[in-house]
């Protein structure tokens, strides 16, 4: 009786963490596996092979739904950038779960692969923030080649830290092509979709989903449609100084939480 209780309270835990991020992943352009991933190994009740195809299927839902959203109204979207984006990040994606899998393999211990995972992430985090609100130089590149380049190295990052990659590729978005917040995040998101799907190939492939607990797709899967939903008319509604505002906010939350994750992962 006390484990079908208990049982009960993850699920609904499950379902209200994937909605908040991914309301905040099309809402800002967070993605939501920022926040999913570093929850999720608070609450600590999967390993984290099954958190990353938790976090890869929620935000892979919130993409369709919140780009299905934008395209719908007729947000301006270049979809040859994306595609061009998305190609490296997809490439990157498969080299980042290969990563992945040669750490968990070659060490002692998963705990040892989540605190680096989550220092990585803590520092990454400090950067985003630094990098949205401070003065620094923006460029405007164009050239298809960088554009992929760019998107590899994100997408390789983004899959060994298990995140869907959403802060780290507002701020590149922002500073190296000069996008606006508003249409970082949306783009971000968009991104978000093949990188996703990718990773979702890539784990099906190696793992063929074996053991997994699919029964917990259950609410994820609806609570990331309604999370992308609600996002993308958030997105469309507030100014960029609110969007900015809040996208700061969740980004010092998930550095906090991430450097708590990497301080107890190591003493255990």
């Amino acid at each position: 009786m006390i484990f079908i209780i208990y049982g009960a309270v993850i699920f609904i835990a499950y379902g209200a963490v994937i909605f908040i991020a991914t309301l905040l992943g099309a809402f800002v352009g967070l993605g939501g596996g920022v926040v999913i991933k570093p929850v999720l190994d608070v609450i600590n009740f999967h390993p984290l092979v099954q958190v990353a195809f938790f976090s890869s299927c929620a935000v892979f839902s919130m993409s369709i739904t919140s780009t299905a959203k934008h395209l719908k109204n007729k947000t301006p979207i270049n979809m040859k950038f994306v595609l061009l984006f998305a190609l490296g990040s997809v490439l990157g994606g498969f080299t980042g779960n290969k990563l992945f899998s040669l750490a968990l393999a070659n060490s002692s211990s998963p705990n040892i692969v989540k605190g680096i995972q989550s220092s990585l992430l803590c520092a990454l985090m400090i950067l985003v923030i630094a990098s949205v609100n401070l003065n620094v130089k923006k460029f405007s590149i164009k050239n298809p080649a960088l554009i992929s380049l760019t998107g590899l190295l994100l997408g390789m990052t983004a899959a060994f830290l298990g995140i869907g990659g959403g802060p780290i590729n507002v701020a590149v978005l922002t500073i190296l092509f000069s996008f606006t917040m508003r249409d970082a995040a949306v783009y971000s998101v968009a991104i978000i979709f093949f990188s996703q799907l990718s990773n979702l190939i890539t784990s099906f492939v190696n793992t063929h989903f074996e053991g997994f607990d699919v029964k917990y797709l259950l609410v994820i899967i609806p609570a990331a449609i309604l999370g992308g939903f609600f996002g993308a008319k958030l997105n469309r509604k507030c100014n960029e100084k609110t969007i900015r505002t809040v996208f700061t906010a969740s980004v010092c939350a998930v550095a906090a939480l991430s450097l708590y994750n990497a301080v107890t992962a190591f003493i255990k």
